[in-house]
């Protein structure tokens, strides 16, 4: 069928459709795949967002680190250090097409040979992905201070998050620091997924068994540590304590803590 056939063509010089693991490595490896394949994206989209066509024309791509490797280290050639971590906050946001905002700023950024594109902030990509990363390193700073750990029974500190972003990995590096003598997990319900920190490594797992309750936070007695709930009581007394009430200001409160957080915070239940 002529028609057919026509359409096809149509579709493959739109470009392709690239379906990515979802992780950063994924991304990284489908830009290397689009140069070395000279095979330019319609669009780069996570499997867990792709909505299937029949007339897309789509290449599913998996994460090879040394492919993703040689892209990250084209980005601080290109530019530095500190423009590649602003990149991955960039995509750490999860923001829906911030594949393809991506992929328009490395374009420029690989096909500038002054090594000056990523200093422009008024370029539209680059302002993009420069608010963008903005923003969620300022969730990461904000969670800084809204983790709550609460301990087990046999030592451990955990604690239940569930950010707008996907930052528990870059949350993990701070409390590796403040908390180097102790494991401790940092557990993100949203994306069910978290860091464990054995005293020596940061390692991403999943909790299989979940024990504690996903909508407050709190651990089951048979893992909590027998003084854990004394010890919420008393910080909740301390919270209580040191709030003025004549000095009440909710508007102030909720712009630097926001009632989205308010979840797992056990001066807020």
């Amino acid at each position: 069928n002529r028609c057919y056939s026509f359409i096809l063509l149509l579709i493959k010089m739109a470009g392709i459709i690239y379906i990515y693991d979802g992780t950063f490595d994924g991304f990284l490896t489908t830009v290397f795949e689009t140069y070395t394949s000279k095979q330019k994206p319609l669009e780069i989209v996570s499997r867990y967002r792709w909505e299937p066509n029949f007339f897309d024309d789509n290449k599913h791509i998996f994460a090879d680190k040394a492919k993703s490797e040689r892209v990250w280290k084209g980005i601080i050639s290109r530019s530095n250090e500190n423009i590649a971590n602003m990149f991955y906050l960039a995509f750490a946001s999860e923001i829906k097409g911030i594949e393809n905002e991506m992929y328009g700023y490395l374009e420029k950024l690989f096909a500038d040979t002054t090594k000056q594109y990523y200093q422009n902030l008024l370029d539209e990509n680059s302002f993009t992905i420069y608010k963008i990363a903005r923003k969620v390193n300022y969730e990461v700073h904000r969670f800084k201070g809204f983790v709550r750990f609460q301990e087990t029974a046999d030592g451990m500190f955990f604690s239940v998050i569930s950010p707008d972003h996907d930052i528990v990995s870059l949350l993990a590096p701070h409390f590796a620091a403040r908390y180097p003598d102790r494991p401790w997990i940092i557990y993100d319900s949203k994306r069910d997924k978290g860091i464990y920190f054995d005293k020596s490594e940061l390692i991403e797992m999943t909790l299989t068994d979940k024990q504690f309750n996903t909508y407050t936070g709190d651990l089951n007695k048979s893992v909590k540590a027998e003084k854990e709930d004394y010890y919420q009581q008393l910080w909740k007394t301390f919270y209580k304590s040191i709030n003025i009430k004549e000095r009440k200001n909710t508007r102030l409160m909720l712009h630097w803590l926001p009632r989205r957080y308010w979840k797992y915070l056990p001066e807020k239940s």
